[in-house]
């Protein structure tokens, strides 16, 4: 017991908990470090537990969004259990959902409000603009201007160009509702500026459409709900000449960009294409139709295994549903739409609780508009909560980020969205006494 107690003094001391969540955090946008990010989030969870042993349980079990991510976690381990790919799904669980059940509960329950919050929020910023740092400084410009070829889709490539715009897509909205929220000086708002200039020709140079779809329209929405129009003005200039520039240097570049335009691209057999997405909706429709409660399990690999064991002998031989199941195996399949996924995942009972999850974190954003209380937490909840979710919700009708990386960062995301609304309640509680 002496022991327990010289170690919880300790790790309270150093603050252990937050610096081992910190390196965590940081280290999300990397596809290399893993070592060392799974033994931050070893040390974490070691740690916490000790905290937790001696300080008891201090969350607050009726907020509605520690309800409703107990209800994700409820809601996977009974599809997992009644699978028929049990093992496989509770594999999924402990490489996903239990890294991010950690970092939820250890925001919640270590910090407190938006000062105590600062430095979680500024790895989350700093971890993506050490990444573009990393890139810019690594990768010569004529790779830049042929992205996707140097990126090696799946083949190989510069592993630290790939995903770069989908891990954008958080990480942008993020930056600039902190920016548009934030007291700070402009010894700290200019190097977050400068970085999401970065960002974004980065992310025009990926040459991922959706992406750029999704940045843009939560970049004007934030910039809207805070009535920066002049800052919306100057950075739509800033875009277009941006983008000029990149078109000057590369035209090909908008190649890709061109084609939301054009109509064959809508309807062609390309992955890309619309028909090709249908056919994979299709697909995965018809497994979930025969388990529509509880799905397959949690973890989205087994997704062509499923469909190889139990459908592919129903499926035309010439259509594209079979197509692309004989062409994408274990982990290279996935149903490419969110809602679908988590269908096919965890099934009804899953989506209800999902969609629960972040209909609570959504009110409590827009609870935020109500009420002359006003401060930093209020408009980071108010502008950096709408944005990403907007950007969340748009790229995600082609792709199922819920799990691995995006999925850590999201439900981080949601925990501070959580510990902001309880600072702002209690300050209200305060000042309606008082």
């Amino acid at each position: 017991m002496k022991l327990l107690n010289r170690l919880d003094n300790f790790i309270g001391k150093y603050q252990a908990v937050k610096v081992f969540l910190l390196i965590f955090i940081f280290l999300q946008p990397f596809s290399h470090y893993s070592a060392v990010r799974n033994g931050a989030f070893i040390l974490m969870a070691l740690t916490f537990l000790i905290r937790f042993m001696r300080g008891g349980f201090r969350v607050n079990l009726i907020d509605t969004t520690v309800i409703s991510f107990g209800l994700i976690i409820t809601a996977s381990v009974i599809s997992s259990a009644l699978s028929p790919y049990a093992v496989e799904s509770f594999t999924a669980m402990r490489k996903n959902l239990l890294y991010q059940a950690f970092v939820f509960i250890v925001v919640i329950y270590e910090y407190k409000g938006i000062d105590g919050l600062k430095p979680l929020i500024y790895a989350l910023l700093a971890g993506f603009a050490a990444l573009t740092a990393l890139i810019l400084i690594k990768t010569p410009s004529q790779a830049l201007l042929h992205w996707l070829d140097n990126a090696g889709n799946g083949n190989g490539g510069n592993e630290l160009l790939k995903g770069y715009s989908l891990f954008a897509t958080f990480y942008i909205p993020l930056a600039i509702g902190y920016l548009y929220s934030s007291r700070e000086g402009l010894i700290v708002k200019i190097p977050i500026a400068v970085f999401l200039f970065l960002e974004f020709v980065l992310s025009m140079l990926n040459n991922h459409r959706g992406q750029i779809i999704a940045i843009v329209a939560s970049a004007v929405m934030i910039t809207v709900l805070a009535k920066r129009f002049k800052i919306l003005i100057i950075g739509l200039l800033i875009a277009v000449l941006s983008s000029a520039y990149i078109y000057s240097a590369n035209p090909a570049s908008f190649d890709r960009y061109r084609t939301l335009l054009t109509f064959s691209n809508y309807v062609s057999d390309s992955p890309e294409g619309l028909n090709e997405r249908l056919s994979i909706w299709n697909g995965a429709v018809e497994m979930i139709k025969d388990r529509p409660v509880i799905g397959y399990g949690y973890g989205w690999k087994k997704f062509s295994r499923v469909a190889r064991e139990q459908y592919m002998d129903k499926w035309d031989k010439d259509g594209g549903t079979y197509r692309y199941f004989s062409e994408h195996g274990y982990g290279g399949a996935n149903p490419h739409n969110l809602i679908l996924q988590v269908l096919f995942e965890v099934g009804i009972i899953g989506l209800m609780a999902f969609l629960l999850f972040w209909i609570t974190v959504s009110l409590k954003a827009m609870s935020m508009y109500f009420g002359k209380f006003r401060g930093e937490a209020t408009d980071f909840l108010k502008y950096g909560v709408v944005g990403v979710l907007i950007s969340y919700s748009l790229i995600n009708i082609a792709n199922g980020l819920w799990e691995e990386a995006y999925g850590i960062l999201i439900v981080a995301f949601s925990a501070v969205a959580a510990v902001l609304y309880r600072e702002v309640k209690e300050a209200r509680f305060r000042r309606a006494v008082d």
